[in-house]
């Protein structure tokens, strides 16, 4: 899901085509500038269609199509996303980066990516009711969970520390 909804997206636009700056629109949403002329440049493009969902991600060769687009045109990743009515050029980057390290592979949709997190092992049960099989497995899952946000809190303090020195 978009941090902006897609309504917004045109109203901003439509906003900077009819003259008012991005830089004073930037100012007044509290959004950066260059995101507002990406906007406004998909809007021009494509007018009421742009920001609509497209199925340029939907599988490799799709990918791939779009990544020779920029290339045989020698446009920008800006410019094409644009084209391709994408929601912002950080799909394309990442298409890009993926294409230069893994080739047509680092394409493909990753199911490694897509793994959900591990849901706790804590149980409901009273201690008295579990086994000891149990009690040591939420032993071991409790101690790492501390051991985890020691070490949040010691890479916090030493961040603290840091900024103090800068002063």
């Amino acid at each position: 899901m978009s941090k902006y909804s897609r309504e917004f997206k045109l109203i901003t636009a439509q906003q900077c085509l009819d003259g008012k700056s991005s830089r004073i629109l930037a100012n007044e949403l509290s959004i950066p500038s260059q995101l507002i002329r990406y906007w406004t440049q998909v809007f021009a493009i494509h007018g009421t269609d742009a920001f609509l969902p497209n199925l340029h991600a939907s599988n490799a060769k799709t990918k791939l199509q779009a990544l020779k687009l920029m290339w045989t045109n020698e446009w920008s990743l800006n410019h094409t996303s644009a084209i391709l009515n994408q929601s912002s050029p950080g799909t394309l980057s990442v298409w890009l980066k993926k294409y230069n390290e893994f080739g047509l592979r680092g394409l493909e949709r990753s199911s490694i990516s897509r793994l959900k997190m591990k849901q706790s092992n804590t149980t409901t049960k009273p201690d008295s009711e579990m086994t000891t099989e149990e009690l040591k497995e939420e032993l071991a899952y409790l101690r790492a969970e501390n051991a985890v946000l020691k070490k949040l809190e010691e890479l916090e303090q030493a961040k603290r520390r840091q900024t103090k020195k800068k002063r």
